[in-house]
């Protein structure tokens, strides 16, 4: 019997706005975290290095569940339920954070925090995939445009609840909740999508295998490859424009603010039209159009010597690199197949080691030498990724036509 398209249609839009609260809650979670860790500083009484190694648990717990959970993703449960429970953890330590004044104590819950986040984050990104694949529509982009806007949306959260009063309590207090309700609230929408068993294909029918072939390994690697610079050069204009601003141009403080500003709002916007864009030109296209047209904005800013240029440059490297991401994890779930899980599993934790380690590196190479060589280390890293694309498409075109 043929499918209804009125109910295939109205599941659809149930998927991706089951698959939307799940992005939304994760975006609304990591930007109230990063924009409360002044007052965790401040109410801890940590010093530069201790609020480094706490980031680091963060880190390290995130990277330690990213390399893990794909293979249950593939094999044991749905993505789904990962989603659900990383999500209501993430959340949930949010709770418990400000309450803590020991820092080993507030070490380890960061470190679960942190797990639930990577538990999250590739379990959501798998989800987004399968929706791709069972819709044949590009949509990826526009799940990571809802990430985006749910980070600006947790930033001001807490920037308001400061403005009026409130301490760590009430901003990791509120945000938490507001995690925690976005994931149960995610149980009323797309039901038989939620329970549908891991291991079969959208037709029901069992998967033929979900472990990775030797060529599907090698074009994950790749990407993951790409997936590592591109989230360096990203972490680091986010973490070093501002700095890079007032130190190398002479810009004041206020403009500073204005680059992070105008960087991310420029990311969430290319980021609302990338699947158009994607339909046109095809995610690998795409991710090499990205990278050259940051590369070029970097350079830019580079050679400027006007604040105005820089952060016209930086509207541009916004647009740029908002959707190199997206198009990787897509391109990485369609190479992954059956084994989509396990494939996005090992691209999330190569790129966001990147995110990572970027910052840190950057900034040790500006010790050494200046903040400008930094900045050529990341178009550098741009033009490498708009390089790696070209062999990259053709071994994906011959993938595609079974050669």
């Amino acid at each position: 019997m043929a499918s209804n398209p009125i109910t295939t249609s109205g599941l659809c839009r149930s998927s991706r706005l089951h698959c939307n609260l799940f992005f939304l809650a994760a975006g609304i979670g990591i930007g109230a975290w990063a924009s409360s860790l002044p007052l965790l500083a401040a109410g801890v009484g940590l010093n530069k290095g201790q609020l480094g190694t706490v980031l680091l648990c963060f880190a390290f717990g995130a990277i330690v569940l990213m390399i893990n959970v794909g293979r249950y993703i593939d094999r044991v449960i749905s993505n789904q339920v990962l989603s659900l429970c990383g999500s209501v953890i993430f959340g949930a330590a949010f709770l418990v954070i400000p309450f803590i004044e020991n820092p080993i104590v507030l070490g380890g819950c960061v470190f679960v925090a942190g797990a639930a986040f990577g538990t999250l984050d590739v379990a959501m990104n798998t989800e987004a995939s399968q929706i791709e694949l069972e819709t044949g529509r590009h949509l990826m982009s526009s799940f990571h445009a809802v990430f985006s806007i749910g980070n600006l949306a947790g930033a001001f959260l807490v920037g308001q609840l400061i403005g009026h009063g409130g301490g760590l309590q009430v901003c990791l207090g509120v945000a938490g909740l507001l995690v925690v309700t976005l994931a149960l609230s995610t149980r009323m929408i797309a039901p038989n999508m939620a329970r549908r068993s891991p291991g079969l294909h959208p037709e029901g029918t069992p998967a033929a295998s979900t472990s990775l072939g030797t060529a599907q390994r090698t074009l994950i690697f790749v990407l993951g490859s790409i997936a590592f610079l591109a989230l360096l050069a990203e972490g680091g204009m986010m973490d070093w424009t501002a700095i890079y601003m007032i130190d190398i141009l002479g810009a004041s403080e206020s403009h500073g603010a204005y680059a992070f500003a105008i960087f991310a709002g420029a990311m969430a916007c290319g980021r609302l039209v990338g699947d158009a864009v994607t339909r046109r030109v095809g995610h690998v296209p795409l991710i090499r159009i990205g990278g050259v047209l940051c590369a070029v904005s970097v350079a830019i800013l580079l050679f400027a010597d006007s604040a105005v240029l820089s952060l016209a440059a930086l509207a541009l490297c916004g647009l740029g690199v908002a959707n190199m991401v997206p198009a990787v994890f897509a391109s990485a779930g369609n190479v992954g197949g059956a084994a989509a899980g396990r494939a996005i599993s090992i691209v999330t934790t190569m790129g966001y080691s990147g995110l990572l380690l970027g910052p840190a590196l950057l900034g040790f190479l500006a010790q050494a030498t200046s903040l400008v060589v930094s900045f050529v280390l990341i178009m550098l890293a741009f033009l490498l990724i708009a390089a790696v694309t070209v062999q990259l498409g053709r071994r994906l075109k011959q993938r595609q036509a079974g050669l």
